[in-house]
């Protein structure tokens, strides 16, 4: 009888296993697109269990590793893009096994598959291409007769009229690091613009010119107009503070408007890119690969992850997936939500994204020390805090990316 119950048992079990896909993420507000796919694989014939977890996006990269070189890690994961150090190692580590023999990508553009391949394979399936910038509050500009700034002095002076009439100007998550360095990038591409970072990216200007470092004052300036204590709030601090109208505008990306628009259904978001020097200068925008939907070495449903891969690929998922997130989805041919922010948003994605950038897909990401993540993330909390100056981040940058960059070596003789 005994034996009985732990074999009923053990099929149960293996019953339950057979029809279901762990997949771990970093982004919470894809939870019910995962139900939408779902439904949708079942209606489709195959009945497909989806269990979808979100983790903390700091602790993220460190908890994907380390499960999966403990073997208790899903069947699928969300991964970074590429160029990227953390990405490269998991693939070169063989955690993150290619799909060119699953999949079809004939629904991807070159440039977004770029963000997927290594070595000649593709490692995941695209699934949002992300715009930053600086997103604001409709009804406080209205209210104090504000228009979008076409330079920096313009948008100083817009944060000094919200600031004299009681409205926070800024709110900053200076807590986390990573949001730091992507308001330096998105900055970069308008006030230090495209050519110049290509002057940066082929070694023919460094860290050290005076525009970089004119770039770190004009940021270590702008604090005046952040909340009190930006160092010690987090994303989630900034999204219930600018849902709730507590500031008025936030550097960051369109990712961020399904979460404003859930705390609060009535808000009016208006967006524009960041100003450039002067009138004469166009204005650039920040775009980028947002990360795939990856099949890893712990697999243990390989059939029904690769049905859910293969639907990833199509357009009825990018249908889903901006429906639920307003964000653009990375496949081609989806069904785009009527509204005017993400309608905006798309149009700078398709005629203003910056053609050189430094941060997320750039090349100064791809070997240790990173430009993102040991420069530009510590240092620009060090700096906020006052604890180094603008020229020292300046110097910060060299020092790290002189190290291995070629073209950067070459320049300064090493």
């Amino acid at each position: 009888m005994k034996r009985l119950l732990l074999l009923v048992a053990v099929l149960v079990c293996v019953a339950v296993i057979a029809g279901e896909v762990s997949i771990w993420s970093w982004r919470s507000q894809d939870a019910e697109v995962w139900k939408q796919v779902e439904q949708e694989l079942r209606r489709m014939g195959k009945d497909i269990k989806i269990n979808f977890m979100a983790i903390t996006p700091t602790e993220y990269d460190a908890k994907i590793a380390v499960a999966l070189q403990t073997g208790t890690g899903p069947d699928i994961v969300y991964s970074r893009r590429l160029p990227g150090g953390r990405t490269q190692t998991m693939i070169e580590n063989k955690l993150y096994l290619p799909i060119d023999q699953y999949v079809d990508f004939s629904n991807f553009s070159e440039t977004i598959l770029k963000s997927v391949t290594y070595e000649g394979k593709k490692y995941g399936v695209p699934f949002a291409v992300q715009v930053v910038g600086i997103f604001y509050n409709k009804e406080y500009f209205d209210k104090f007769k504000l228009k979008e700034p076409e330079t920096w002095d313009e948008l100083v002076e817009i944060a000094k009229t919200l600031k004299k009439n009681g409205i926070t100007p800024f709110f900053i998550p200076g807590k986390e690091a990573w949001t730091l360095t992507m308001q330096h990038a998105m900055c970069g591409v308008s006030v230090l613009g495209p050519e110049w970072i290509k002057k940066l990216i082929d070694g023919e200007t460094d860290f050290l010119d005076p525009k970089f470092t004119d770039l770190n004052r004009r940021l270590n300036e702008l604090k005046a107009y952040y909340q009190d204590g930006f160092l010690a709030n987090a994303t989630t601090d900034m999204d219930a503070a600018f849902a709730f109208g507590q500031a008025a505008m936030v550097f960051y990306g369109i990712w961020g408007y399904q979460n404003w628009r859930n705390l609060n259904p009535d808000i009016k978001v208006g967006y524009f890119m960041v100003p450039p020097l002067s009138k004469d200068r166009k204005p650039y925008a920040y775009v980028y690969m947002d990360g795939a939907i990856t099949l890893t070495s712990n697999v243990k449903n390989l059939q029904d992850s690769i049905e859910i891969l293969r639907f990833c690929a199509t357009p009825k998922f990018g249908t889903i997936f901006s429906s639920i997130t307003f964000n653009i989805p990375a496949v081609s041919g989806a069904q785009l939500p009527k509204d005017v922010l993400f309608e905006e948003v798309m149009e700078v994605y398709q005629k203003h994204a910056s053609p050189y950038v430094y941060w997320v897909g750039s090349v100064f990401v791809t070997q240790k020390p990173s430009l993102y993540d040991d420069v530009l993330s510590p240092g620009m909390q060090e700096m906020y805090a006052g604890k180094i100056t603008p020229e020292d981040l300046s110097k910060k940058a060299q020092d790290a990316i002189s190290q291995w960059y070629e073209p950067l070596k070459k320049r300064l003789g090493k």
